[in-house]
């Protein structure tokens, strides 16, 4: 499900004063506070492969937690909820002395308190390692999660976590029912398939044969497309905030149709390019609803969950629903302790399955014994997407289709408002693990560590965290003035992608707005490798008086980039004051200068935000939703209207409306 996107940070990092370094002890809880550009540190000492888990209390501000080994190297970044525990949990990979960097996000300022609640030898023994990693979401006081392992098809751990409700005091077990979001769509999938062996649905066929009442755009659409993700429609969880709309509020079930139907153009030629997208999945949902005769809810109880024998399985279809012995889901309060949420309903299909740690298992064994959908069914949903190009995608049908230390490996995540799920399956050796959690908190990537202690036998060793680059040692290695010639923000040249390349204390770092912050290690004086990230790099292109304006990342296709240079010459914000309407989202933006002189954005539903220039009529929008704004002007100079986008729903137009 979403989160914010590949979009830039509206600020830039400038001389951060130094301060002095506290040294952290476990138990022990240290107050902080933040202003807009200042760096709290930190400072402990641990060893190699230890366990290390903590949390950054967020009282009255959202913090950025970077982890930094005794290099001075980025180990991890942490940026999730925006109040309460901003949790860290680590293994070392070398002795000696770590460091905790503090920072705002978006220069906010407040509050924090730091505490280091371990640094222990990491557990050996598979089930006290499960145990050791869920330490944050443990106790009668935290919303919890749940973790299921098989192997060689036999359930060999399941258990439960922490709390399912902290109204009642209501544990979480393995047989408590947890939203699994995203994970839902490999289900959507079988719902297809079976409709396809029943002669009902053809996979190639364009989703208007089901759905007639779909707008057309002159060409097919077909359901492998929509359920490869590759169908050029809007995503509607990127869509929608446009409008004002939060993931709290109720959703039509006509609304996925309802957002294709507005849209003026598709956003890529069908097939031609992945774009994760939920209005897809949505919209199958409705269309098996359609051909079979049978609601949603009906036919995923009768047709997959109750024949594999997944009795405590549903599917949520409206708000409200009761779903006996299912998780409540919170987040983190604004003034401490947690609150309840509600996640998504009418998003069935993209989302909305209901199961638990023990009947999921039963779905993974599916994949072998084939009870439900066949051979045809389970090799059409485990085998990749061909774009147009030819290329593959890592993507097949509702599941992601990878290898992991030597072993293929079937998986998929899901997050919704609370609600946290990581669901793998390696079929050849019929083992899986399932990890879901009613904290926003819980971050997927521990599954790496807990699969690599359950199935060791079978893997190939494990790889570096990150590859080092290799260096040339004839190499040149670029000079402090080429670095900060280097620096500044890029625009990416036909996508809405931005990205800030910043040097802090000698090192080049990337970062998008809401993703974390990489080192990237010079392997000449103009390439640079990603460190912790793999197969991306970069490479910069001088002019001949040596400065930057120009780059390319590498990381599947290239891509050129241009740097954004802030415009010198001043500019008359108030001729891009005024009202402007998209009749595709059927909503009203005002744009008009404030008192200090910012152009901002308002919205009957939304806080304002700013609306910053870079470079003639592009413009950065301090939303995620809203990413680069590019204005149009008419024949007689006036500001026509603009475009805007968030990555995954691109060219949304504004017309500029009287006032």
């Amino acid at each position: 499900m979403p989160s914010r996107f590949f979009l830039l940070l509206a600020f830039l990092f400038t001389a951060l004063p130094a301060l002095a370094q506290q040294q952290l002890s476990p138990g022990k809880s240290i107050p902080g506070s933040l202003t807009a550009e200042s760096k709290d540190t930190y400072t402990f000492d641990t060893k190699k492969d230890y366990y290390v888990f903590g949390y950054v209390d967020q009282n009255s501000v959202d913090v950025v937690v970077r982890i930094l080994g005794p290099d001075g190297e980025q180990l991890a970044e942490y940026d999730g909820p925006s109040r309460g525990p901003e949790s860290f949990q680590f293994s070392p990979k070398a002795d000696g002395m770590h460091t905790i960097e503090v920072t705002s996000f978006e220069g906010e300022e407040g509050d924090y308190a730091v505490l280091l609640v371990t640094s222990e030898p990491k557990a050996t023994d598979p089930k006290k390692l499960v145990d050791q990693m869920m330490t944050p979401f443990s106790g009668k006081d935290v919303p919890g999660a749940v973790i299921s392992i098989m192997k060689n098809g036999k359930v060999v751990f399941a258990k439960g976590y922490g709390m399912a409700n902290l109204a009642y005091d209501i544990p979480m077990t393995s047989k408590t029912g947890m939203s699994i979001a995203s994970v839902s769509k490999q289900f959507t999938a079988m719902a297809v398939m079976l409709m396809v062996a029943e002669g009902k649905m053809d996979l190639d066929a364009d989703i208007r044969t089901y759905l007639p009442d779909l707008k057309g755009f002159g060409t097919p659409i077909t359901l492998r497309m929509m359920l490869n993700h590759t169908t050029g429609y809007r995503e509607i969880l990127n869509y929608l905030p446009m409008a004002g709309k939060t993931y709290a509020d109720a959703m039509r079930n006509e609304e996925p149709m309802h957002v294709v139907n507005h849209q003026a153009k598709l956003q890529n030629e069908p097939g031609a390019e992945y774009n994760y997208n939920n209005t897809t999945f949505m919209l199958l949902a409705r269309a098996v609803e359609k051909v079979s005769g049978k609601d949603w809810k009906t036919f995923m109880e009768t047709r997959i969950f109750r024949p594999l024998g997944m009795n405590n399985t549903t599917v949520k279809t409206e708000v409200g629903q009761v779903i006996k012995g299912a998780s409540q889901g919170y987040a983190p309060g604004e003034n401490g302790g947690y609150r309840a949420v509600i996640d998504f309903a009418e998003a069935y299909g993209a989302s909305s399955v209901n199961t638990t740690a023990e009947d999921i298992t039963k779905w993974m064994l599916n994949y072998r014994d084939m009870t439900v959908g066949g051979p045809a069914a389970i090799e059409a949903i485990t085998t990749r997407g061909i774009l147009t190009s030819g290329d593959t995608t890592g993507y097949a049908l509702g599941l992601g289709v990878r290898t992991w230390r030597g072993q293929r490996l079937w998986t998929h995540t899901g997050g919704e408002t609370a609600h946290r799920t990581w669901f793998g399956y390696f079929p050849d050796t019929q083992s899986g693990m399932f990890i879901s959690s009613a904290n926003p908190a819980y971050s997927n990537g521990m599954w790496t560590d807990i699969a690599g202690a359950w199935f060791a036998d079978t893997l190939e060793p494990e790889e570096p965290a990150e590859e080092k680059p290799e260096v040339d040692a004839d190499a040149s290695q670029p000079t402090a003035e080429q670095m900060e010639a280097i620096s500044g923000r890029y625009q990416f040249i036909g996508a809405p992608l931005q990205i800030e390349y910043t040097v802090e204390e000698g090192k080049l770092f990337a970062q998008a707005t809401g993703q974390p912050k990489f080192e990237v290690r010079p392997t000449s004086d103009s390439t640079f490798m990603f460190v912790g990230v793999p197969n991306a790099s970069v490479t910069f292109h001088y002019e001949d008086d040596g400065s930057v304006v120009r780059g390319t990342h590498h990381q599947g296709p290239d891509s050129p980039m241009e740097k954004i240079i802030p415009p010198t010459e001043p500019v008359d914000l108030t001729a891009y004051e005024g009202r402007y309407w998209s009749a595709e989202l059927e909503t009203l933006y005002t744009l008009k200068v404030n008192e200090e002189g910012k152009l901002m954005a308002h919205h009957r539903w939304i806080d304002a935000f700013p609306v910053t220039r870079n470079d003639k009529e592009q413009f950065s929008a301090g939303a995620w939703f809203f990413g680069q704004m590019t204005f149009t002007r008419s024949p007689d100079g006036s500001v026509a209207g603009f475009t805007a986008g968030n990555g995954r729903t691109r060219d949304v137009w504004f017309q500029r409306v009287d006032w």
